[in-house]
């Protein structure tokens, strides 16, 4: 038999570690003297010792192993399950890592390159709009539209309007542009060419004040959807919150672009 520092030594687990696996039940020494409280180890526990730093090895717990050991449960079906985790975390670290080194990248670019934009993913429900579409020969023209679409509400039912919408939809030439307001379902019968929107799962990114900094979220949320593997299924429109419809100053801006995803 072997005292427990020789066993240590034939196992690399530490005595104290020894100790503790006698403690929590996982692995007991053969024999415990009763008078001075030495442990003392057989050959065959070499075996056992190896296994549980086996299961440790890949991840597994103290109390995973316990009951591996102990419990009449299939050591498989737990190893299927660690592969699985561990699968999962590895390719949620090598996204980590490219997102790291993209940021990185950017780092070392122009400044106005700095600002790194939080992105997430969202189901959003279907809403009920008014909408306006036109081609139009800039960005700024989108104003145009959206005058274009409030003439034809009626006043009374301004305050019962709810988001604003901008879709872009792909055009050689010039820019197609709908603009979209959402209306209560009470209004429906008022206004029988209103349509529902349904954008569903898409990948958003919220930015404050002007509008100059939209083309790097684009490159951002671009950049991101390589890297999640999604692609796009839908025209990418933005979401204003607060506008130059409600605020004098462009810091007050809430934009939320949006990516339809799948």
């Amino acid at each position: 038999m072997f005292k427990i520092s020789e066993f240590s030594k034939l196992t690399t687990i530490s005595s104290r570690m020894l100790r503790h696996y006698d403690k929590i039940g996982l692995l007991k020494p053969a024999l415990t003297d009763q008078e001075n409280n030495y442990r003392y180890y057989t050959p065959e526990q070499i075996n056992q010792a190896n296994h549980i730093r086996s299961l440790k090895n890949i991840g597994l717990s103290l109390t995973e192993i316990k009951t591996i050991l102990t419990e009449s449960i299939e050591e498989s079906e737990y190893l299927t399950t660690q592969k699985k985790q561990l699968e999962t975390e590895l390719a949620e670290k090598k996204l980590q890592l490219s997102y790291l080194q993209l940021l990185e990248k950017k780092a070392t670019a122009s400044p106005d390159n700095l600002v790194n934009y939080p992105i997430e993913t969202k189901q959003l429900p279907e809403i009920l709009c008014i909408s306006y579409r036109k081609k139009v020969d800039s960005y700024y023209h989108e104003e145009q539209l959206w005058q274009q679409l409030f003439s034809t509400i009626r006043k009374q039912d301004l305050a019962k309007l709810n988001q604003s919408i901008a879709i872009f939809h792909p055009c050689t030439g010039k820019i197609d542009i709908e603009v979209l307001i959402e209306i209560p379902k009470t209004l429906q019968s008022i206004y029988p060419a209103a349509n529902y929107f349904l954008p569903g799962l898409v990948a958003s990114v919220v930015v404050s004040g002007g509008y100059s900094s939209i083309p790097n979220v684009h490159k951002d949320l671009q950049n991101w959807l390589q890297l999640n593997n999604y692609v796009r299924s839908g025209n990418p429109f933005n979401i204003y919150h607060t506008s130059p419809a409600t605020e004098e100053r462009d810091t007050l801006y809430i934009t939320e672009i949006c990516y339809p995803i799948k």
